[in-house]
């Protein structure tokens, strides 16, 4: 009875209310939308769309008030204002999208020296530099030029240029080639070749000269997925190097700003003395007692948590945080900005205990001008990160509102953020890192009042230091659940994978930031100052020691969650835009329900459920919109709502009391709200529904856009699925099964695959699949009798241990049965054939047959070289098909008229990359293709090819 009176009286659901967007929040959105469809119309339209109905339900929802009552030509100027926003900012976005300066589709619109892969002799100015995992640097060049026999030729655009495994090389840096006039100059600030500072990683303002090929950007183009090229379009960016440790060593030169300088020195300084604390005796003690590996990442994680440098950390540790759900606190984000101002708050509060200041300037206004310039002083530390200058705009943001006494500072702060931002860079929308911290914001903001209540309804405030952490830990958790929620549909259409480990945050996130992050800002005090007093170098080791351990810990705690499997993907359906729209469709709509009936029917709901009153059923159906026989809860009078003034004035509810009285809604108004809900839930099922009514009856076929390599994914009319190859890249870092082949099978599809085949082990074919194999749902494994060597060996027998399933070897004259009339022949190789390599791969036909009557549809050949094929040719068998996948991606080593006699395709396909060292497809091949009048076509020039097959 007891638990029940509380209930009564703290009415915790009435208290959650959101406040109301202005009407400047409405134009911003609709421009917010036309930004987002200078890239994609039809998506933006329907957001549009979304928006106007929002404003109107929220205006008929207004109305209710005397005060609040818009006259119909006003509504229609606003709704007017509505529209041209959205279409100024198509305008905008448009125009602020950088013209490219090639065509891919026409190669010849490249410079000549881009056509001849050869290196040049490329000069440019850095404007940014970017760390990534295994020590790579991306420095972006601008007003660059190139040099050619001796003449100068201007770069349209800028350039990535990629260094990879750097430090290796940096010894080498004093012998680098001097410019040409061999002046030197000696002002402070200026590089020279024998000065302290070239021992520095090159800077933002210098001028770097290094030969290397120039290329241009293209990316992967598969529908649906995250594509480089628009990526760097967006920055302004059309070209790129690449260089490989000590292979071109840069000639720096021109002048650097002293801040920049000092930055520099700072990282350069705590990266020596993190190298050298792993060879002390303390680094060496700590190592062997929470592991060498652990411990030694997690000195190289220091960097990246105090300057943002993720140069040293290995890609196989952040992947781990990612499936931890740990990976946000590792990157300089707001969440660390909040940090900083959380510990300069307390700091504050501390040292300032008189009352009288409080008397000149209230306590929160005081906190924000103190906390800004700390904040300030942490971004320039942190290299100016786009995520940092980001949450600190909107720091800044609500700070000023708070200064000026503005009410609603959080979501305010927010919008005002993102206009100062889009304003200044329209094409900031398209950045991944600024959806993620705005949306993250936004569950914030819908979560906390539901947090609150929850708290008054579970958690007893009580002053007890129990309780305290209790609430606390409460509060992390949820919050996070909230934020994973809001964030789902864009963390799945861009990472495909969900993390259930967000428990994890409570006891990480207070070690964070009560703990590491003040003890890695002293060290970093500590280091600094031991540049003019060299005796405090042990003690910044010590500091940063003391910092590692417990992320050492926590490195090795992950290891074991590992190995034992509990942090293996989950590997998610990705949604289409539609399906986007549809999932906040329906958290604004919950929402909207919520404001004008939910806080009502669901506290009569607990009450009837508590009382055991028998009308509880037909209240919940009819808050859903199902009215049944009884009691209608919109028929009640609003003035009978339950409200604060007829509970118990208890602590507990004098803070959760609502901000506003309840205001009477129309009939029109429950129902907009319901129908909204409902029709948002069903706009997520609309795919689903479209293949039960009009299922596909052909057989689909994607050349999937693996650069230098083959992928193909089939889709049978049964629903039955076969991945023939997963591409693959020299590179271990960067694995193009998770990035590209898991991602295009589950585009708005589950992650089952009933085959996957291996042609042969060539890493450009096998790499891949190692991914899908281990972690997607994967009935059987088909390859030849041939064993990968090396790393591919060892990643294949790991993926097959982890899925569980054996090898199946295929042979000529094997048939894999699809359905009642689609079968896979295996061609080739046969049993004793003594061919090896590209020659043994796989041939496979897809046939279909109704009777006696079959009919080829594709002819899948691997890498199939000469002798392969005189092989193939010899078994007599029938090669007839509508589609040729070209053998060994077009090679001239695999040209055969013979064989195009024997298949008369209709269409030939190679898949290869764009401007690739080998020169695919080979001219002879296709001259010889377009002579027999057979269409062609290469995933180099059309990115990813889809055929339907009948």
């Amino acid at each position: 009875m007891e638990d029940f009176q509380h209930v009564k009286n703290t009415s915790p659901h009435t208290s959650i209310t959101y406040p109301s967007l202005l009407m400047w929040h409405w134009y911003f959105l609709a421009w917010l939308a036309g930004l987002w469809g200078a890239r994609y119309f039809i998506p933006s339209l329907v957001l549009l769309g979304s928006i106007v109905f929002f404003y109107a339900l929220t205006r008929h929802i207004a109305r209710q008030l005397p005060e609040k009552n818009l006259s119909l030509s006003q509504g229609s100027v606003r709704l007017g204002l509505l529209c041209v926003l959205f279409f100024i900012g198509i305008q905008v976005g448009s125009a602020a999208i950088p013209a490219r300066p090639y065509d891919i589709r026409t190669p010849d619109s490249l410079p000549s020296v881009v056509l001849g892969k050869k290196p040049v002799q490329v000069t440019g100015r850095i404007r940014e530099v970017i760390t990534s995992p295994d020590r790579r640097i991306k420095f972006i060049l601008t007003d660059a030029t190139y040099s050619v026999n001796e003449s100068t030729h201007p770069v349209t655009g800028d350039i990535v240029w990629t260094w990879a495994n750097r430090k290796d090389a940096w010894n080498k840096q004093q012998a680098a080639e001097t410019p040409k006039t061999g002046q030197r100059e000696t002002k402070k600030g200026t590089l020279d070749e024998g000065s302290r500072i070239q021992r520095l990683r090159p800077m933002v303002g210098e001028t770097v000269s290094l030969k290397a090929k120039l290329l241009p950007i293209v990316g992967f183009r598969n529908k649906s997925l995250w594509n480089s090229q628009e990526y760097w379009q967006n920055k302004g960016v059309f070209w790129r190097m690449w260089t490989w440790g000590d292979k071109a060593i840069p000639v720096r030169s021109g002048d650097i700003s002293l801040l920049t300088e000092w930055r520099e020195t700072m990282r350069f300084t705590v990266s020596n003395q993190l190298e050298e604390l792993i060879h002390t005796d303390l680094g060496k003690k700590l190592a062997s007692t929470l592991g060498v590996t652990p411990f030694r990442d997690a000195v190289r994680f220091i960097p990246a948590l105090v300057f943002g440098d993720r140069y040293d950390i290995p890609s196989r540790r952040y992947s781990q945080l990612s499936r931890a759900s740990l990976s946000h606190s590792f990157a300089l984000s707001g969440m660390h900005l909040a940090i900083v101002a959380l510990s300069v708050s307390l700091l504050l509060s501390i040292c300032i205990r008189r009352a009288s200041i409080y008397e000149l300037i209230s306590r929160p206004k005081l906190l924000a001008l103190a906390i800004l310039p700390a904040a300030a002083l942490y971004v320039w530390i942190g290299g100016g990160s786009p995520s940092l200058v980001r949450a600190f705009i909107m720091l800044c943001c609500w700070c000023t509102l708070l200064l000026f006494n503005r009410p609603q500072v959080f979501m305010d702060g927010l919008f005002w953020a993102l206009a100062i931002m889009t304003i200044a860079d329209p094409l900031i929308i398209f950045d991944l890192r600024l959806q993620l911290s705005a949306l993250a914001i936004v569950a914030i903001i819908i979560a906390m009042p539901l947090v609150a209540s929850a708290k008054a309804y579970l958690l007893p405030e009580k002053k007890t230091r129990l309780q305290r952490l209790k609430r606390a830990a409460f509060d992390i958790f949820l919050l996070s659940i909230a934020i994973q929620l809001v964030l789902y549909p864009v963390t799945i259409w861009n990472f495909n994978e969900l993390s259930l480990w967000n428990i994890l945050n409570i006891v990480w996130l207070p070690l964070l930031g009560m703990i590491i992050m003040p003890l890695m800002l002293s060290g970093l005090i500590v280091a600094c100052a031991s540049l003019a007093f060299p005796a405090l170098t042990p003690i910044a080791e010590t500091i940063f020691a003391t910092a590692a351990a417990p992320i050492a810990t926590l490195f090795a705690f992950l290891d074991d969650m590992d190995n034992a499997g509990f942090l293996a993907p989950i590997i998610m359906q990705r949604p289409d835009w539609l399906g986007i729209v549809a999932w906040y469709g329906t958290i604004l709509s919950a929402l909207v329900w919520w404001q004008i009936e939910g806080r009502y029917a669901v506290p009569e709901m607990f009450t009837s459920l508590y009382e055991g009153a028998p009308t509880w059923e037909s209240k919940l159906f009819t808050a859903a919109g199902l009215p049944l026989v009884g009691d209608d809860i919109e028929n009640q009078p609003s003035t009978q709502r339950p409200s604060d003034n007829t509970r118990q004035d208890t602590p507990a509810t004098h803070q959760n009391r609502l901000i506003s009285t309840p205001v009477p809604q129309s009939r029109l108004a429950h129902w907009m709200a319901r129908l909204a809900l409902t029709g948002f839930i069903l706009l997520a099922f609309v795919p689903e529904i479209q293949q039960a009514y009009s299922p596909e009856t052909r057989t689909k076929l994607n050349i999937l856009d693996v650069g230098q390599g083959q992928a193909l994914l089939l889709t049978f009319p049964n629903g039955k699925r076969m991945l023939v190859d997963g591409g693959g890249f020299s590179s271990r870092s960067f694995d193009i099964g998770r990035a590209i082949i898991v991602p295009s099978i589950t585009r708005q599809h589950d992650d089952s695959l009933q085959w996957i085949l291996s042609t042969h082990p060539d890493t450009d074919h096998i790499r891949g699949l190692f991914h899908p194999l281990a972690y997607a749902d994967v009935q059987g494994y088909y390859a030849t009798a041939a064993i990968p060597h090396g790393w591919n060996k060892k990643q294949l027998a790991n993926s097959l241990k982890k899925s569980g399933i054996k090898k199946t070897v295929l042979a000529a004259g094997d048939t894999l049965t699809i359905s009642e009339n689609l079968e896979l022949e295996v061609l080739h190789p046969s049993q004793n054939s003594f061919l090896e390599g590209n020659n043994r791969s796989l041939v496979l036909r897809l046939v279909e047959h109704t009777g006696n009557a079959r009919k080829g549809l594709v002819l899948l050949t691997g890498d199939i070289e000469l002798k392969g094929i005189e092989e193939l040719l010899r078994s007599n068998v029938d090669l007839s098909a509508e589609v040729l996948i070209l053998p060994h991606h077009g090679s001239a080593s695999s040209y055969s008229p013979e064989l195009y006699n024997a298949v008369s395709p209709k269409l030939a396909i190679a898949s290869c990359g764009f401007m690739n060292k080998y020169n695919f497809p080979s001219t002879l091949v296709m001259g010889e293709l377009h002579r027999r009048g057979i269409q062609t076509l290469t995933t180099a020039k059309h990115g990813e090819v889809e055929l339907l097959l009948e």
